[in-house]
């Protein structure tokens, strides 16, 4: 009896199973390999956002002067300036950094006028820092306390400059965002 030389009908079957399974493995490999892509692009995303929060927040702090408002344990507020690159750079402003109730982590400024205000100021220019931010928590160094130790205050007296302050933002998804401690540059003068 003479053999054909080909495929039967049950090896064409089970080479296309074994194709098929190889194509599905091959499509959750793909969808994996996506899926990482692009949390990773995310969390490196967040992190740029972050750090340049946070070198923003670091300035306003190292410039700050003499003679704000007093702040608190959620407000921050400082007299400083803007960076070189807004129009306001090298003018003195008061500024407050805060979470709004829509989440969002905001700095409000206007132009600092000294003395007393003979008219109601212009409303303040806000601008969104960060979104989805649960809580601002304030820490204020003072090298002297009541009891006489260093310590960190949950208020900033009105006026002075502490010699360190301390932002402790929390995010509302919990991802970390580590604190920032920063050195007003003339709280040792002052």
């Amino acid at each position: 009896m003479k053999h054909d030389a080909g495929f039967s009908l049950m090896e064409m079957i089970v080479a296309l199973v074994v194709l098929g399974l190889l194509l599905a493995g091959l499509a959750q490999a793909i969808r994996f390999g996506l899926g990482t892509y692009a949390r990773e692009s995310a969390i490196l995303v967040q992190s740029g956002r972050q750090a340049a929060v946070d070198r923003a927040l670091r300035r306003l702090i190292e410039q700050a002067r003499p003679g704000q408002a007093a702040g608190g344990p959620g407000l921050l507020r400082l007299i400083t300036t803007l960076p070189q690159a807004t129009a306001w750079a090298g003018r003195a402003i008061d500024a407050a950094v805060y979470v709004d109730p829509r989440h969002d982590l905001v700095l409000a400024w206007s132009p600092h006028l000294p003395g007393i205000a003979l008219h109601s100021a212009a409303p303040p220019q806000v601008e969104v820092l960060a979104r989805g931010v649960a809580g601002l928590s304030i820490g204020y160094w003072w090298p002297k306390t009541v009891f006489g130790a260093p310590a960190w205050q949950s208020r900033g007296p009105a006026g002075g400059l502490p010699l360190l302050i301390r932002l402790r933002i929390t995010l509302r998804h919990h991802e970390p965002w580590p604190d920032l401690i920063a050195a007003p540059a003339l709280a040792a003068a002052h």
